[in-house]
């Protein structure tokens, strides 16, 4: 009798791709940096106006945001870089397991970087003061 592959759904969360997390990551990250680094980056840019000083409203919610940020980024980082020998064994079996590619590697990396910055630049503030 002939073998047939599994067509059932997998898990919920076996084989779902990182990319909710990520997204939501960045957002999280550019949010929380809307209050200190984003008036940065628009006056360098050449943007400028009276609606630059309302971003300060969101400096409250910063570190809540960068928390949200880092959770979602640890979650993307379990979906990418975590796969147990059990759930590796799981895929080579299952027909609807894909790996992880490497582009989705490299936006972790860049969602990382975005992450880092409202988190870094503060401390970096008094170096040019």
């Amino acid at each position: 009798m002939e073998a047939t592959p599994n067509l059932e759904a997998p898990p919920i969360g076996e084989t779902r791709p990182p990319a909710p997390a990520l997204a939501l990551a960045g957002l999280a990250a550019l949010l929380a940096s809307s209050c200190c680094v984003l008036p940065l980056a628009l006056a360098l840019a050449g943007i400028s106006g009276a609606w630059i000083s309302q971003l300060h409203v969101m400096e409250p919610y910063s570190d809540g945001l960068l928390a949200l940020a880092f959770g979602a980024l640890a979650w993307a980082a379990w979906r990418i870089y975590g796969r147990s020998a059990q759930m590796q064994a799981v895929c080579e079996t299952d027909v609807v397991c894909q790996p992880v590619s490497h582009q989705v590697r490299n936006w972790f990396w860049l969602v990382l970087l975005i992450t880092l910055v409202p988190l870094l630049v503060p401390l970096a503030a008094p170096w040019f003061y």
